[in-house]
């Protein structure tokens, strides 16, 4: 393998690493705020992002919770959901939620950079 072909390789199995432990942080903390906030013992599903996906957290009952570090806020709320909805029916769940999760601002209590957000027909299922 040429040089510069051995540079690229490496480069872009480094960039998936920072990007994987991007998602591995937001995954740790949004179980540390959806914990406290609901009294449930929320941990990380290993096996995300593989077929058949059943989202990112367990411990809510009947629910499925993608979470999401993107860049991207405006692409993470749109496609997200849409994500989520998937792996919902992939778990056989009722109830889907997205968590995006936002840069912290100055003065912002701890956890109030996270949101959670949701498609109208997730909202609907919900509150039936």
């Amino acid at each position: 393998m040429a040089r510069n072909a051995k540079t690229y390789v490496r480069n872009k199995k480094a960039k998936m690493n920072t990007q994987k432990n991007k998602g591995d942080r937001a995954e740790r903390e949004a179980c540390i705020y959806l914990s406290k906030a609901t009294g449930y013992e929320v941990e990380r599903r290993f096996g995300a992002g593989m077929e058949k996906d059943k989202g990112d957290l367990t411990g809510i009952p009947n629910t499925v919770v993608q979470v999401t570090d993107m860049k991207n806020k405006a692409e993470a709320v749109l496609r997200k959901p849409r994500e989520a909805e998937q792996q919902r029916i992939n778990a056989k769940a009722d109830h889907a939620i997205t968590m995006v999760r936002f840069n912290k601002r100055p003065g912002c209590a701890e956890g109030d950079n996270w949101r959670v957000v949701m498609t109208i027909e997730q909202f609907a299922r919900l509150i039936r």
